[in-house]
Protein backbone atom coordinates (compact mmCIF):
# COMPACT_ATOMS: atom_id res chain seq x y z
CA UNK A 1 0.00 0.00 0.00
CA UNK A 2 1.54 3.32 -0.73
CA UNK A 3 2.19 5.54 1.91
CA UNK A 4 3.72 9.37 2.57
CA UNK A 5 6.87 7.24 3.25
CA UNK A 6 6.58 5.13 0.16
CA UNK A 7 9.62 5.31 -1.82
CA UNK A 8 9.93 7.70 -5.29
CA UNK A 9 10.11 4.39 -7.70
CA UNK A 10 7.13 2.52 -5.88
CA UNK A 11 4.71 5.76 -6.72
CA UNK A 12 6.44 6.05 -10.24
CA UNK A 13 5.29 2.40 -10.73
CA UNK A 14 1.59 2.75 -9.42
CA UNK A 15 1.24 6.16 -11.55
CA UNK A 16 2.44 3.87 -14.79
CA UNK A 17 0.12 1.11 -13.85
CA UNK A 18 -2.97 3.67 -13.41
CA UNK A 19 -1.59 5.60 -16.87
CA UNK A 20 -2.15 2.30 -18.75
CA UNK A 21 -5.50 1.46 -17.48
CA UNK A 22 -6.17 4.70 -19.19
CA UNK A 23 -4.67 3.96 -22.12
CA UNK A 24 -6.02 0.65 -22.36
CA UNK A 25 -9.44 0.89 -20.78
CA UNK A 26 -10.41 4.21 -22.24
CA UNK A 27 -8.06 3.83 -25.29
CA UNK A 28 -11.44 5.38 -27.58
CA UNK A 29 -11.11 8.66 -25.67
CA UNK A 30 -7.84 9.47 -27.70
CA UNK A 31 -9.30 8.40 -31.18
CA UNK A 32 -12.40 10.35 -30.71
CA UNK A 33 -12.68 13.70 -32.32
CA UNK A 34 -10.71 12.98 -35.52
CA UNK A 35 -7.91 11.49 -33.33
CA UNK A 36 -7.70 14.97 -31.40
CA UNK A 37 -8.78 12.88 -28.20
CA UNK A 38 -11.71 14.54 -25.79
CA UNK A 39 -11.63 16.88 -23.39
CA UNK A 40 -8.40 17.14 -21.45
CA UNK A 41 -10.35 17.40 -18.22
CA UNK A 42 -12.46 14.40 -18.90
CA UNK A 43 -8.77 12.55 -19.14
CA UNK A 44 -7.41 13.60 -15.97
CA UNK A 45 -10.85 12.73 -14.82
CA UNK A 46 -10.47 8.86 -15.37
CA UNK A 47 -6.96 8.55 -14.83
CA UNK A 48 -7.70 10.21 -11.37
CA UNK A 49 -10.38 7.24 -11.26
CA UNK A 50 -7.85 4.80 -11.43
CA UNK A 51 -5.80 6.56 -9.13
CA UNK A 52 -8.33 6.40 -6.28
CA UNK A 53 -8.98 3.06 -6.86
CA UNK A 54 -5.26 2.24 -6.30
CA UNK A 55 -4.99 4.69 -3.14
CA UNK A 56 -7.71 3.47 -0.45
CA UNK A 57 -5.97 5.48 1.98
CA UNK A 58 -6.29 8.93 0.25
CA UNK A 59 -8.56 11.06 -1.33
CA UNK A 60 -7.73 11.89 -5.20
CA UNK A 61 -9.84 15.19 -6.03
CA UNK A 62 -9.53 17.05 -9.29
CA UNK A 63 -9.75 20.60 -9.12
CA UNK A 64 -10.63 20.74 -5.35
CA UNK A 65 -10.86 24.34 -4.08
CA UNK A 66 -9.87 24.11 -0.87
CA UNK A 67 -6.86 24.15 1.46
CA UNK A 68 -6.22 25.23 5.08
CA UNK A 69 -3.89 27.49 6.98
CA UNK A 70 -1.92 26.13 10.30
CA UNK A 71 -0.54 28.75 12.73
CA UNK A 72 2.67 26.83 14.86
CA UNK A 73 3.77 27.84 17.95
CA UNK A 74 7.68 27.64 19.11
CA UNK A 75 7.29 24.13 19.99
CA UNK A 76 6.11 23.06 16.12
CA UNK A 77 2.41 22.55 17.67
CA UNK A 78 -0.42 23.40 15.56
CA UNK A 79 -2.32 25.95 17.49
CA UNK A 80 -5.26 27.02 14.65
CA UNK A 81 -6.23 25.99 11.94
CA UNK A 82 -8.46 27.90 8.67
CA UNK A 83 -9.92 26.54 6.06
CA UNK A 84 -9.72 29.07 2.75
CA UNK A 85 -10.86 29.08 -0.94
CA UNK A 86 -8.17 27.45 -3.11
CA UNK A 87 -4.33 27.23 -2.97
CA UNK A 88 -2.60 30.77 -3.24
CA UNK A 89 -0.26 30.34 -5.77
CA UNK A 90 2.85 33.30 -5.82
CA UNK A 91 3.24 33.62 -9.80
CA UNK A 92 6.63 34.54 -11.47
CA UNK A 93 5.48 37.81 -11.32
CA UNK A 94 5.09 38.36 -7.74
CA UNK A 95 1.46 38.24 -7.67
CA UNK A 96 -0.56 35.33 -5.96
CA UNK A 97 -3.79 33.93 -7.77
CA UNK A 98 -5.78 31.13 -6.43
CA UNK A 99 -5.21 27.98 -7.70
CA UNK A 100 -6.99 24.71 -9.21
CA UNK A 101 -4.73 22.13 -9.25
CA UNK A 102 -6.19 19.24 -11.86
CA UNK A 103 -5.17 16.49 -9.36
CA UNK A 104 -4.36 16.35 -5.51
CA UNK A 105 -3.94 13.58 -3.52
CA UNK A 106 -4.34 14.17 -0.05
CA UNK A 107 -6.31 13.53 3.42
CA UNK A 108 -9.04 16.18 3.69
CA UNK A 109 -8.15 17.01 7.07
CA UNK A 110 -5.07 19.62 8.38
CA UNK A 111 -2.69 17.61 10.27
CA UNK A 112 0.92 18.58 8.80
CA UNK A 113 0.90 16.00 6.74
CA UNK A 114 -2.45 16.32 4.88
CA UNK A 115 -1.03 16.83 0.98
CA UNK A 116 0.96 14.12 -0.47
CA UNK A 117 1.09 14.11 -4.56
CA UNK A 118 -0.16 16.53 -7.07
CA UNK A 119 -0.75 16.77 -10.73
CA UNK A 120 -1.05 19.28 -13.56
CA UNK A 121 -1.41 17.51 -16.96
CA UNK A 122 -1.94 18.57 -20.46
CA UNK A 123 -2.63 16.57 -23.71
CA UNK A 124 -0.17 16.29 -26.24
CA UNK A 125 -2.38 18.60 -28.63
CA UNK A 126 -3.54 21.43 -26.36
CA UNK A 127 0.06 23.04 -24.48
CA UNK A 128 0.95 26.49 -24.56
CA UNK A 129 4.21 27.97 -23.18
CA UNK A 130 1.65 29.95 -20.87
CA UNK A 131 -0.33 26.74 -20.20
CA UNK A 132 3.20 24.84 -19.20
CA UNK A 133 4.67 27.73 -17.56
CA UNK A 134 1.95 27.99 -14.90
CA UNK A 135 1.59 24.69 -14.40
CA UNK A 136 5.44 24.08 -13.61
CA UNK A 137 5.20 26.94 -11.20
CA UNK A 138 2.25 25.66 -9.22
CA UNK A 139 4.12 22.19 -9.27
CA UNK A 140 6.94 24.72 -7.70
CA UNK A 141 5.33 25.89 -5.26
CA UNK A 142 2.79 22.96 -4.29
CA UNK A 143 5.86 20.84 -3.33
CA UNK A 144 7.82 23.91 -1.89
CA UNK A 145 5.26 25.89 0.01
CA UNK A 146 2.67 23.46 0.70
CA UNK A 147 4.97 20.10 1.61
CA UNK A 148 3.30 18.23 -1.26
CA UNK A 149 5.91 15.16 -1.46
CA UNK A 150 5.77 15.30 -4.97
CA UNK A 151 4.72 17.01 -8.20
CA UNK A 152 3.48 15.46 -11.70
CA UNK A 153 3.38 17.10 -14.69
CA UNK A 154 1.79 14.55 -17.30
CA UNK A 155 1.74 15.33 -21.25
CA UNK A 156 -0.49 12.63 -22.45
CA UNK A 157 0.79 11.85 -25.31
CA UNK A 158 -2.13 10.26 -28.44
CA UNK A 159 -0.54 6.90 -27.15
CA UNK A 160 0.82 6.17 -23.97
CA UNK A 161 4.40 5.08 -25.42
CA UNK A 162 4.22 9.43 -26.34
CA UNK A 163 3.04 10.06 -22.88
CA UNK A 164 6.03 11.99 -20.81
CA UNK A 165 6.57 13.27 -17.36
CA UNK A 166 8.69 15.60 -15.10
CA UNK A 167 8.74 15.14 -11.52
CA UNK A 168 9.48 18.09 -8.64
CA UNK A 169 10.02 16.92 -5.15
CA UNK A 170 11.09 20.62 -2.85
CA UNK A 171 10.18 23.15 -5.58
CA UNK A 172 12.40 21.72 -7.90
CA UNK A 173 12.68 19.18 -11.16
CA UNK A 174 14.12 16.16 -10.05
CA UNK A 175 13.28 13.65 -13.36
CA UNK A 176 12.04 14.56 -16.60
CA UNK A 177 11.71 12.16 -19.32
CA UNK A 178 9.79 10.02 -21.85
CA UNK A 179 7.83 7.22 -20.36
CA UNK A 180 8.96 4.34 -20.07
CA UNK A 181 6.47 1.26 -19.91
CA UNK A 182 7.73 -1.97 -18.73
CA UNK A 183 10.15 -2.71 -15.62
CA UNK A 184 12.12 0.18 -16.13
CA UNK A 185 11.26 3.43 -13.80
Amino acid sequence: MISRESPLDEIKILIKECLGQLYTKDALLFNRNNRRGICERCLVFRFAHYLQNNLTNFFVDCDFNSSFEGLIDQNGRVYQVTERPGKQIQNEDGTVTKRFVDIIVHKRIFDGNNDFICFEIKKWNNRSQSDIDKDTNNLKRLTSDYGYRYGFYLILGDTKENSQWAIFQNGHVIQENRLVFGNEN
